[in-house]
């Protein structure tokens, strides 16, 4: 391999090494049925309509990050399963760095953590399409991006910080815009 096209590959893994993953997302808690009959839970919270917006957001988030894994992770699946969790800059930006793996045949493996540190209502959008900033650092010191030989290709560092744009369209959330601020 030549050292331009070695160069290309590591730099392709540097940059795509955080879509090589898997988040956790915020747990949900799912009544039994036992409780869904009876009187609510005192310690259980209801959250008002702004609150629930947050979390769906990072779930949101957490959601693009866990079909980013299971696409880098399998490279025979569609990569139109990035249509339900992302649109315009981040549909393109995902989708480019997953058909690049797949080109230099690169195959990912094991999941990260998504750390979330903020999340915020953003400004709509010109289409008056509202909007929410979510800030997480996301951990990929648990994957590995493996070359045809089996030669991994992931290098450090292994925590980057990511800035999301969810924008709800349709009642959906989906991630518009994912910007790498640097490593946390």
């Amino acid at each position: 391999m030549s050292i331009t096209k070695r160069l290309g590959s590591i730099l392709l893994a540097l940059a795509l090494a955080p879509a090589a993953v898997a988040c956790t997302g915020t747990p949900t808690q799912t009544p039994s049925a036992a409780s869904a009959t009876s009187t609510p839970n005192p310690t259980s919270t209801t959250l008002s309509s702004a609150e629930q917006d947050l979390a769906n957001a990072k779930q949101a988030v957490g959601q693009l990050w866990d079909v980013v894994d299971r696409l880098t992770n399998d490279p025979q699946a569609s990569l139109q399963d990035l249509d339900s969790v992302a649109s315009g800059a981040a549909l393109d930006f995902f989708r480019k760095n997953l058909t690049g793996y797949r080109l230099e045949q690169l195959t990912g493996s094991g999941s990260s953590v998504v750390e979330f540190k903020s999340a915020e209502r953003g400004k709509d959008t010109a289409e008056a399409l509202p909007t929410w900033t979510v800030t997480a650092c996301v951990d990929t010191s648990k994957t590995k991006l493996v070359d045809s030989t089996g030669k991994s290709v992931t290098v450090p560092p292994y925590r980057f910080l990511h800035r999301s744009t969810v924008v709800e369209r349709s009642a959906v959330m989906r991630v518009d815009q994912d910007e790498v601020l640097g490593t946390c």
